[in-house]
């Protein structure tokens, strides 16, 4: 993981996150942030062992492994649940993702 900015002064609220290698990268930007969460234990570390991006329905169950996300329902919008997991962990929901 090479960079992640949250920008909660922007409307809406913005998360960019860079993942990048020395030959490539990926941007994932996330709009309208209902929560996020970095435990970021080696912030000089790299390595990314998996990143999932679910959507969470705006009607109907959520997964079970989402249920302590539930009171960020925003009940106006499906959302996106970004994890990423590794030696730090990353965790954002949003209205809306983008990759670039």
């Amino acid at each position: 993981m090479t960079s992640i900015v949250l920008r909660t002064d922007l409307e809406p609220s913005e998360a960019v996150v860079i993942l990048g290698s020395d030959s490539d990268s990926v941007t994932l930007r996330l709009t309208g942030i209902a929560h996020a969460r970095a435990d970021l234990s080696d912030p000089a570390g790299d390595v990314v062992d998996e990143i999932a991006v679910r959507e969470l329905p705006l009607n109907g169950p959520w997964p079970v492994e989402a249920r302590h996300l539930l009171h960020h329902h925003n009940n106006c919008s499906v959302l996106q649940w970004l994890t990423i997991t590794g030696p730090s962990e990353v965790e954002i929901v949003a209205e809306a993702l983008s990759v670039e």
